[in-house]
């Protein structure tokens, strides 16, 4: 009877929903206590859009041990694109409020804040794509943020979209508290549906490309067996034909010009 009753309760819709609010709430907290050295900040978001995806793309029933395996994995090129970011991100502030302010006595022309808001564009259209790129594929630093930016311009209405949810969203966990429990993982679940268009989208390219140069590739294979098999064919009687012919167009000439050496030659002998 004890089996029975939890066996009710295991399968039942409460349970259900009860275990998925404590996946949520258990990486939520994963991803705070990750970001608080705050050079982690990338690989902790890079680590939850990994277990996000492993979640809903291939059913994981383990969220922790996914989030900490990407966590480990891209920990080290995580901290160094987290710092080339804020590095930059730093210099960019510093740019504009110099730009609107000033330094000291040193006053820059009006020309130069609307140059110095511009310098945050890198920034917009990179950011966004970092850590799903990061998560999902293994490239350089350098190569994690060219494809970053490079998905951003490609899908400018993606990136926008994303900027919203991560603006409502940071504006949620520092107005309300408690929704700390929940807004990182909706957060990324958003940005995750989109993201992963994206992704697909890309990895069909290649993969139609790819295809393309592999029959390309066959079909130059073909031409020339076909070719060789063609030359195989070419038997020896044919090559003596195909001398002979060519040594009876020569014999004509050869007679001509006997013949024209001769009629000198009598010539010659009449005078």
């Amino acid at each position: 009877m004890d089996d029975n009753f939890y066996d009710r309760i295991s399968n039942s819709v409460f349970y259900d929903i009860g275990d998925k609010l404590g996946d949520i709430i258990l990486l939520c907290l994963c991803w705070l206590l990750c970001c608080i050295p705050v050079v982690t900040i990338g690989p902790s978001s890079s680590a939850l859009y990994y277990a996000v995806n492993k979640r809903f793309k291939d059913g994981s029933a383990t969220p922790t041990k996914d989030f900490f395996h990407s966590f480990k994995q891209n920990l080290r090129q995580g901290v160094v694109i987290t710092i080339i970011v804020l590095l930059y991100t730093a210099a960019t502030i510093f740019n504009i409020l110099f730009a609107i302010y000033g330094f000291a006595d040193v006053k820059l022309p009006s020309w130069y804040l609307p140059f110095a808001i511009l310098l945050l564009l890198p920034l917009i259209f990179t950011l966004t794509y970092i850590a799903p790129y990061l998560s999902r594929f293994t490239n350089t630093v350098r190569g994690t943020m060219f494809h970053s930016f490079t998905f951003s311009t490609m899908h400018i209405g993606h990136t926008l979209l994303m900027w919203v949810y991560i603006l409502v969203s940071l504006a949620l966990m520092i107005f309300f508290f408690p929704s700390l429990l929940f807004m990182p993982f909706t957060c990324t679940y958003l940005c995750w549906r989109l993201c992963e268009k994206d992704f697909s989208s890309a990895l069909s390219m290649k993969a139609k490309r790819e295809d393309a140069e592999r029959i390309a590739q066959e079909a130059d294979a073909k031409q020339l067996e076909e070719d060789e098999l063609l030359l195989a064919e070419i038997t020896e009687a044919d090559l003596a034909a195909i001398e002979g012919a060519e040594k009876e167009d020569s014999d004509p000439e050869e007679e001509i010009e006997e013949d024209t050496d001769s009629s000198d030659e009598n010539g010659n002998e009449e005078e």
